[in-house]
């Protein structure tokens, strides 16, 4: 028996941003993915965290119908490797039924990073615990494709990465998305894009509960949240004195 699940993002706000001034717009459309469970799957229920059986999750189904919502959990490598029900009455559910991923859950400043593995366009494992020691901007996008991924909105990343370069501060810069390798390849310029492009990697949007795309996060030496911004903010971040 399978149950196929379909995961909302939720409302995503994008930017779109030209060589003079930047314009922001608002796309009100929804990222879906579909996962799939079965007997074998690893289910945990919310409200005890403990891993129960399938069995007894069916039957907490059948005796509360409508009552709960099944939502993959994504590991350090971005994967849905378990499932967890919980109750509807603790999720932030909209007009339309779209369920908006609570802020409680995203990372923040002054807090550590929830680990990661990513594996990049060019090969590399990028594992947060072996980077230690270095600054790690994490950037979360939908897809490499206008009017969210242009040269203007691209090169305020790469300004900031390579300006702290010129001071002897290397930092790691990555960026998610929804494109398979060979998509990225194909969608990605010969000039700096400011990134790592990560192949087939938007479920570490979902395991940071990322609502609103294109999204930074910089962690610092010790693995710590020292800032956040959408695009539209990133001075918050470029404007940073890093040592």
């Amino acid at each position: 028996m399978f149950v196929s699940l379909m995961v909302l993002a939720g409302t995503i706000r994008f930017s779109a941003f030209c060589q003079e001034e930047p314009k922001v717009t608002r796309y009100n459309g929804k990222v879906s993915q579909q996962f799939v469970m079965n007997r074998d799957s690893r289910i945990v229920d919310h409200a005890t965290g403990k891993r129960i059986t399938y069995e007894a999750y069916d039957n907490m189904l059948k005796k509360n119908p409508g009552q709960y919502k099944t939502q993959p959990v994504f590991d350090k490598y971005g994967k849905a490797s378990s499932f967890e029900i919980i109750k509807r009455s603790q999720l932030y559910v909209q007009q339309d039924g779209s369920v908006m991923n609570n802020p409680d859950l995203m990372p923040e400043v002054g807090e550590p990073i929830a680990p990661f593995i990513m594996r990049g366009l060019d090969g590399r494992e990028y594992d947060s615990e072996k980077l230690r020691g270095k600054y790690i901007l994490l950037g979360f996008w939908v897809r490499y494709e206008k009017p969210l991924y242009t040269l203007a909105s691209t090169k305020v990343i790469s300004n900031f990465v390579d300006e702290n370069k010129k001071k002897g501060i290397d930092i790691i810069s990555l960026g998610t998305t929804l494109n398979t390798q060979e998509e990225c390849l194909e969608a990605i310029p010969k000039r700096n894009c400011g990134f790592i492009p990560v192949p087939e990697s938007y479920g570490f949007n979902h395991r940071y509960k990322i609502s609103e795309t294109p999204y930074f996060i910089l962690v610092d030496r010790k693995g710590i949240v020292r800032a956040m911004a959408p695009h539209t903010e990133f001075s918050k971040i470029s404007e940073l004195v890093l040592r």
